[in-house]
């Protein structure tokens, strides 16, 4: 990812005023209009999770990857996804100063580049320092920016992070601790596999646990209730999918 072409995401990605994140639902369906999903609570077992590169074990009611310097260590779980609500609960410890990436991955694709990330597919990602960014990430190797890296004090709230992702036709809404954070369109990928990502730099260590993860399959039409929407700070251009600026 380093060595990739970053394209703006002005004409790629629209934001939308006040549109926040989906707390439930007014009706709900897969496309076929039927209700699907499941729940990963990493109490006994990983079932439905595969490791798509480094080594993720069992850690006390969590799924635990010690990251593999200068590379994106990733988990998918089966099954292709449209419309949906998806969500995790992690924990990144170590990091270097916590500047480093950590994503609910979407609408992907396990191919991967050189660095390990998956092309193509959406990146919604935060780091302990406090930012969050989108990124779509594209089959040609290149990185359209969504949204840069930006401040959100509510990021800080808790030590084990709340990370959701409401996808509907072109329609995203991301949400971090129960707040919105970002809401937006982008129509290139419609469809694909669900993941958790996080980058690990050299010479430092890290290590991410995951302690639960859920998918609710969604109706195209279905109303969501939005999360409250965060309160946002700074904009800093000049990111990677990588890294927020420091």
């Amino acid at each position: 990812m380093k060595r990739r072409k970053f394209i703006s995401g002005a004409l790629a990605s629209v934001a939308l005023a006040a549109s926040p994140m989906a707390t439930g639902i007014a009706s709900a369906g897969t496309d076929a209009g039927k209700a699907a999903g499941w729940t990963s609570t990493f109490t006994t077992n990983h079932n439905g999770w595969t490791p798509v590169s480094g080594y993720w074990y069992m850690n006390g009611g969590n799924y635990a990857c010690d990251g593999d310097q200068d590379y994106v260590n990733s988990i998918v779980h089966t099954g292709t996804y449209r419309n949906f609500i998806y969500q995790a609960r992690l924990k990144r410890d170590g990091n270097g100063g916590g500047y480093w990436n950590n994503s609910l991955i979407v609408r992907g694709s396990t191919y991967t580049d050189s660095e390990g990330w998956w092309t193509p597919s959406y990146l919604f990602s935060f780091t302990n320092t406090k930012y969050f960014s989108v990124w779509r990430l594209n089959r040609d190797g290149s990185a359209t920016t969504l949204k840069d890296w930006t401040y959100a004090s509510v990021i800080g709230t808790q030590l084990w992070k709340t990370m959701k992702v409401v996808a509907q036709g072109g329609s995203f809404t991301f949400s971090l601790n129960g707040r919105t954070v970002w809401s937006g369109r982008d129509s290139m990928f419609t469809s694909g596999q669900v993941g958790i990502g996080f980058y690990t730099s050299s010479p430092y260590w890290s290590l991410l646990r995951v302690d639960s993860a859920t998918m609710q399959t969604l109706a195209a039409d279905a109303k969501v209730t939005p999360d409250p929407a965060a309160v946002l700070g700074k904009t800093v251009k000049g990111g990677t999918p990588f890294v927020a600026p420091h």
